[in-house]
């Protein structure tokens, strides 16, 4: 028997709102475009390794970040086989009676949907083993580290020449930090089992705290006149002014171009030295929600006089709503 030590990088929608991810859906969240593989003795000599490129067929746009960390892009994958036939090719080159390992269970869940979604499942591969969670029994991790960590730690250089996130040049580190397993058999016993990769799209969104000089100065700000969209990160356009409900804690609506009205709101707390702090979330909004805004908005237009936020603030003993941390 072998050793497979298995690695894939993948390509992604640009947009989860694209019209190509619209119709695939959860089907396919990640389409893979390489295949990278050391094949080891059962001594853990190094006998061969092997890089196949996948021509994709849904995501043809490489996404930015993808290109930036792989190095892939759509000039070097032009020509390239499609999946079932990059899939037939990794398989020959496998061999006879061998055992599969990757490190982590990333990889053999986008395989799986792969699979699945171009409808491969009659190519037959043995079960996928995790040399990850085997490395981190053996040395007592609580946490399971990285690929990098793990050669940190084992003093493994990394070299120059072999980039990570070339699923090639990763499969290779993760073969010589197999070597290092005093019992490369035990990873027979970490067999993973795939999951069901789904997009979950953010409900909501969070600002860091910001400090300013005043209330008005922070409610006029560049981050509450532009609060953003948790499902596409675009800029919100404001429906009217923002409203006290307690001297630290405003509300106000924005629409999205895509995803309808949202709620905003502002934390506000006084600091050291006059300063006042301030934080902001948005996250969906119902009928009451922008009912409840218009209203205040329609009281406070009417008042002749307004009191003063940043006296409000400073005369509020404590904060009316724990500051989120």
């Amino acid at each position: 028997m072998h050793y497979i030590i298995l690695d894939l990088e993948w390509n992604q929608p640009i947009s989860w709102q694209s019209p190509v991810y619209r119709r695939v859906g959860d089907r396919l969240i990640f389409e893979m475009i390489q295949i990278g593989a050391v094949k080891m003795g059962e001594d853990l000599t190094i006998m061969d390794s092997v890089s196949i490129p996948i021509a994709p067929t849904h995501y043809l746009k490489i996404h930015p970040r993808i290109r930036r960390m792989t190095g892939l892009g759509e000039e070097e994958l032009a020509g390239a086989p499609s999946f079932r036939a990059a899939m037939e090719e990794f398989i020959a080159w496998c061999g006879e009676d061998y055992a599969l390992l990757t490190w982590g269970c990333d990889d053999v869940s986008v395989l799986q949907q792969n699979i699945n979604f171009f409808e491969c499942n009659d190519l037959r591969l043995p079960p996928v083993c995790d040399i990850q969670k085997l490395f981190a029994q053996v040395h007592g991790m609580k946490d399971r580290p990285s690929l990098q960590k793990a050669m940190e730690l084992m003093n493994i250089p990394a070299d120059e020449r072999l980039s990570f996130h070339n699923a090639r040049n990763d499969a290779w580190y993760t073969a010589l930090v197999f070597q290092t397993v005093p019992d490369p058999a035990a990873a027979l016993s970490c067999v993973q089992r795939p999951k069901n990769l789904i997009h979950k799209t953010p409900q909501s969104w969070k600002s860091d705290a910001e400090l300013f000089s005043s209330v008005r100065e922070a409610l006029s700000c560049e981050t509450a006149a532009k609060p953003i969209c948790p499902r596409c990160g675009r800029n919100l356009a404001l429906d009217g002014e923002y409203v006290p409900q307690t001297p630290d804690k405003y509300i106000g609506v924005g629409k999205c171009k895509s995803h309808g009205k949202l709620l905003i709101r502002l934390r506000l707390r006084p600091e050291e030295e006059g300063k006042v702090s301030l934080k902001i979330s948005t996250a969906p909004a119902n009928r009451a929600n922008v009912a409840y805004v218009h209203t205040k908005q329609f009281q406070i237009s009417q008042m002749e006089e307004r009191p003063d936020p940043d006296e409000a603030l400073r005369q509020a003993a404590r904060s009316s709503v724990p500051f989120e941390g």
